[in-house]
């Protein structure tokens, strides 16, 4: 390799390929704008810089990120030498589907009527179907790093990466099966109960020793006992709650590499705390 330049692009894009390798599960990669330097540090702790000028703090990891970068280079010649071919001319018909006009219509008139932002805390943020839509728009690659579910936990963790820049985002959200029912048997509970009319039973009568609300048995929601609802409503959810993590990973994974995060008012609460606490450690 003595004797090689290698390009910033080069460095970014090995670096990447290097981290989404299976055998290289869990190691983590941050980039320093500041020094121009990564930062690799996998679940031990270890740690390693791969610096400006083609420097590396492990010899090993150089030659790995070096390999990766020839059969890069070596697909490039390929595909060069490939696209200076001669070329046979092929007359083809073009073929105007009336069929698939009348879908993308459809399909242009659903994204119009789509919400792509909404209000919290007095602010406008965009929701899923906006992030997506942008980092569409900004060409951004989605990759889902690790994916799945257990009897009591889901999770998703989502890449975002910039193919011009070849920076990239992370982001990781988990449910855990009891507060991920409890949240949504609330949220469901108390939307049910602004459509109660004046005069009809009462919905909610009480909570039950695991926090759940305990509903009327007398109170019919949709052909259903009020109970028997509930529960359909979160066991719906939760079949779908890991879908639901790798859709919110995603979408802040994306706000963060495209400058737009939204952090929620408990967040920055409990990052003050943190703050705080090491103030008082380090005084």
């Amino acid at each position: 390799m003595v004797g090689k330049k290698v390009q910033k692009e080069e460095i970014a894009s090995a670096i990447s390929q290097y981290i989404v390798d299976p055998k290289h599960h869990g190691i983590q990669s941050t980039y320093d704008e500041g020094t121009g330097s990564y930062l690799l540090k996998d679940n031990n702790g270890k740690e390693v810089i791969v610096g400006p000028g083609w420097t590396c703090t492990n010899d090993a990891l150089k030659e790995e990120l070096y390999e990766i970068m020839q059969v890069a280079r070596d697909a490039k010649d390929e595909a060069t030498k490939s696209s200076n071919l001669p070329t046979k001319r092929v007359e083809a018909t073009i073929v105007h589907s009336t069929e698939r006009k009348g879908q993308d219509e459809a399909l242009d008139k659903w994204r119009t009527g789509q919400d792509r932002t909404y209000n919290v805390q007095g602010k406008t943020v965009l929701n899923a179907f906006g992030a997506s839509e942008e980092a569409n728009r900004r060409g951004l690659c989605t990759e889902i790093i690790d994916a799945g579910r257990s009897k009591d936990l889901v999770w998703g963790h989502v890449r975002i990466i910039d193919p011009t820049t070849k920076q990239f985002r992370e982001d990781r959200v988990s449910h855990e099966r009891d507060t991920f029912l409890l949240l949504k048997a609330w949220e469901d509970v108390n939307a049910q109960s602004n459509w109660q009319k004046p005069g009809q039973p009462q919905l909610v009568i009480g909570i039950q020793d695991n926090n759940m609300p305990q509903l009327n048995p007398d109170v019919k929601i949709k052909g259903m006992p009020a109970p028997l609802w509930l529960i359909m409503q979160i066991m719906r959810a939760w079949s779908f709650a890991d879908r639901d993590a790798i859709t919110k990973a995603e979408r802040r994974a994306q706000l963060k590499i495209m400058n737009a995060e939204w952090r929620e008012k408990d967040e920055i609460h409990l990052e003050e705390e943190e703050e705080r606490a090491v103030r008082e450690a380090r005084s």
